[in-house]
C-alpha cells in the first residue's frame, strides 16, 4: 500500500461519517418541524341530540339512542368492532379459543381502573354476564337470549373464561356491551338494577367520565387514567334540543359541534347544511340494508327463474332517484362493502330486455290484453307491501313501473309502519315486500335465511329453503376461522345469486354532521349509531406549535 493510499483512506472514512452525521441531524430538524401545528389537549365539544337520556347503562342502552351514545364513551367492553367489524382487543388485552370453539377465554389488561379509582378485575366481567343471563333481565332479549346455558368464571384477577354449549362463530361481536362496576352494584337484583340511581350517574372504564347532568343535556370529561390514553378533547357535552328542526338550526349557527341524522336525512337538509362552509356532512355506511322480499312459497315466485328475471329487471340507480337518496352502495347478500365478509363481486347488471327474454324462455307469455304474464294458469300480478314512508312508497311505485315493464304486475299498498313489520313482515302476511333490514354486527346470514328460521320467531321471512345453503350456513357459524368463514360466505353468495329467493338492493348512507374545527374523526362500517365515536380518542379541536 502507498503513503498516498494510507492517507486517502482515513479522509474518505471521515468523509462518510460526516456525512452520516449531517443526514441524521437533518432528518430530526426536518421531522420536528419547529412551527407546525399538532393535536393538543383541550376544548368543549357540543353533540346534539333530540332524544333526553333515560338510562345511561350498556345492559339497558339498546332502548334510547342517546343513551347508547353516551355509555360508549363512558364504558368500554372486552373487545371492540375495527373499522370492517373484525373484534378487536378492547378490555382484554389478547384471547383463545379452544374446545372447538366452546372455550374463549380472556386476558384482561393490567392496570385499568374504574373511573372512581378501583381496580377492574374479571369479577367485573363476570357480574356483568351474569347480570345479562338473569331471566328477569331487562336489557337487549337477544343478548340475553345469547347468554342461556354460557358459563362465565374468573380463573383469576385478570382471566375470564366464557364456555359455550355449541360454537357460534358470531359470539367475539356480542362482547362489545360495556362492563359494569361490580363494586357499585353487588347484590342488586334484575329490577333494582334497571331501576338504579348508577344510571343517572355511571361509572366505567371508557374514555369519557359522566361529569353532570340537566334537563338540557349531559357532560362528560376526559379520563385521566383511560388505559389508551386520555383523549384530547376535554369536555363532551350532549345538548338535547326539542325537535329536529332546532338540532339543525344549532349546527348552522356553530352551537353545536356535531349532529347524527341517521339515514333519512333528505337532501334537501344535507345541501342547506353544507351551504355552511364551517359543516362537513359525512355519509356513513351502516349494516342495514333495504330488500325486496318474496314469498317463495307463492306458485309465481316458487320459479328461480321468475325472480332472477325480476332482479335482472331493477334499476337501483333509479330506485334511489325515486328517493332522494344520494351516497347508497349497493349490496348483493345483505353484507356490506367494507365488511371483512365482503366479496367483491359486481351487483346483478340491470338488463330488462335480457329480464323479458328469461320470462319467456320459461314459459312465461304476455296476455294480449294487458301484455301481463301468464303461465299455466298462475298471472305474474302480485302485491308489493312496503311502510308508508314516502321514501319507501316512491321506491315501491318505481319498482312496480320497472317490473310492468317485463310483463310483471306489482300493485303497491303501503301500510303503517308498525303494522307492516308485525303482521305482515314477522307475521308473514306478504306476497312481495319492500322492507329495510338491521342484521348487527357480525354478517352472519343463518338468522336470514337458513329454512330452520322460515319459522317466527326465524327471519328467514321469504320462506326460503335449501339443503346447499343450509350447510353452508351452519359450518360458517361453527368455525372461528375467519377465513375458512370468508371461504363459506363467498360460496352462499353464489348460491344466493343463483336462486334469487329475495333481493337485497342498497346500504342506505347514515348522515353525520361536525364542524370542520373538529379533527381525527375516522370512518369505518357504523354498526350501530354510537359506532360513529369508534376513534373519539382521537379527536381534537385544540392544536399547539411545536
Amino acid at each position: 500500500m502507498t503513503a498516498s493510499s494510507r492517507t486517502r483512506w482515513p479522509f474518505f472514512i471521515a468523509l462518510v461519517l460526516g456525512a452520516a452525521v449531517v443526514a441524521i441531524v437533518s432528518y430530526f430538524i426536518l421531522a420536528d418541524r419547529p412551527g407546525e401545528a399538532v393535536p393538543a389537549s383541550g376544548g368543549h365539544y357540543v353533540e346534539g341530540v333530540t332524544q333526553a337520556p333515560d338510562r345511561i347503562n350498556p345492559l339497558f342502552a339498546s332502548a334510547n339512542q342517546t343513551d347508547a351514545d353516551l355509555a360508549s364513551l363512558i364504558f368500554s367492553g372486552l373487545v371492540r368492532l375495527g373499522p370492517d367489524g373484525t373484534p378487536q382487543p378492547e378490555l382484554a388485552s389478547r384471547w383463545e379459543i379452544t374446545g372447538n370453539g366452546q372455550s374463549y377465554v380472556f386476558h384482561l389488561r393490567q392496570g385499568v381502573e374504574w373511573q372512581d379509582g378501583e381496580p377492574f378485575t374479571a369479577d367485573d366481567v363476570v357480574f356483568t354476564f351474569h347480570a345479562i343471563a338473569d331471566p328477569a333481565f331487562k336489557g337487549d332479549a337477544a343478548l340475553a337470549a345469547l347468554m342461556q346455558g354460557v358459563v362465565v368464571t374468573a380463573r383469576d384477577p385478570l382471566t375470564v373464561e366464557f364456555r359455550l354449549d355449541q360454537a357460534y362463530a358470531p359470539f367475539l361481536s356480542y362482547l362489545t356491551v360495556g362492563i359494569l362496576p361490580r363494586h357499585l352494584l353487588d347484590g342488586l337484583d334484575a329490577n333494582q338494577l334497571y331501576n338504579a340511581p348508577f344510571n343517572s350517574h355511571p361509572v366505567g372504564t371508557g374514555p369519557y367520565a359522566f361529569d353532570g347532568s340537566s334537563s338540557g343535556g349531559v357532560t362528560l370529561t376526559s379520563n385521566p387514567t383511560y388505559y389508551l390514553g386520555p383523549p384530547k378533547i376535554s369536555t363532551f357535552e350532549f345538548r338535547v334540543f326539542p325537535d329536529r328542526a332546532s338540532l339543525l338550526s344549532g349546527l348552522r349557527s356553530g352551537s353545536v359541534d356535531g349532529a347524527y341524522l341517521g339515514d333519512d336525512a333528505s337532501q334537501t337538509e344535507i345541501d342547506i347544511l353544507r351551504q355552511n362552509a364551517g359543516l362537513v356532512a359525512r355519509k356513513l355506511t351502516g349494516t342495514s340494508y333495504d330488500i325486496v322480499y318474496l314469498d317463495t312459497q307463492l306458485p309465481i315466485f316458487s320459479d328461480a327463474a321468475v325472480r332472477r328475471a325480476l332482479r335482472q329487471a331493477v334499476n337501483v340507480d333509479a330506485l334511489l332517484d325515486a328517493a332522494g337518496i344520494k351516497g347508497a352502495r349497493p349490496t348483493i347478500d345483505g353484507v356490506p362493502q367494507g365488511s371483512w365478509a365482503g366479496t367483491k363481486s359486481a351487483p346483478a347488471a340491470f338488463d330488462p330486455g335480457a329480464a323479458a327474454s328469461a320470462l319467456e324462455v320459461a314459459g312465461w307469455s304476455r296476455r294480449s290484453s294487458d301484455g301481463v304474464r301468464v303461465k299455466d294458469g298462475n298471472v305474474l300480478s302480485f302485491t308489493l307491501s312496503t311502510s308508508n314512508d314516502p321514501a319507501m312508497v316512491a321506491m315501491a311505485t318505481e319498482l312496480a313501473r320497472q317490473w310492468r315493464v317485463v310483463g310483471a304486475e306489482a300493485k303497491v299498498q303501503p301500510l303503517d309502519a308498525a303494522s307492516f313489520v308485525s303482521d305482515s313482515l314477522l307475521g308473514r302476511n306478504f306476497q312481495a315486500a319492500l322492507a329495510v333490514v338491521s342484521p348487527g354486527a357480525d354478517p352472519d346470514p343463518y338468522p336470514f335465511w337458513h329454512s330452520s328460521q322460515a319459522v317466527a320467531p326465524g327471519r328467514n321471512l321469504a320462506s326460503f329453503s335449501d339443503p346447499d345453503i343450509d350447510d353452508i350456513l351452519e359450518r360458517a357459524r361453527q368455525t372461528t376461522d375467519t377465513a375458512r368463514r370468508q371461504d363459506l360466505y363467498a360460496q352462499f353468495e353464489n348460491l344466493f345469486i343463483a336462486d334469487a329467493p329475495s333481493f337485497p338492493l342498497f346500504s342506505p348512507p347514515s348522515v353525520y354532521v361536525q364542524t370542520d374545527r373538529v379533527h381525527g374523526f375516522s370512518a369505518g362500517l357504523l354498526f350501530t349509531p354510537a359506532s360513529r365515536f369508534s376513534t373519539v380518542a382521537s379527536w381534537y379541536i385544540d392544536t399547539r406549535i411545536r
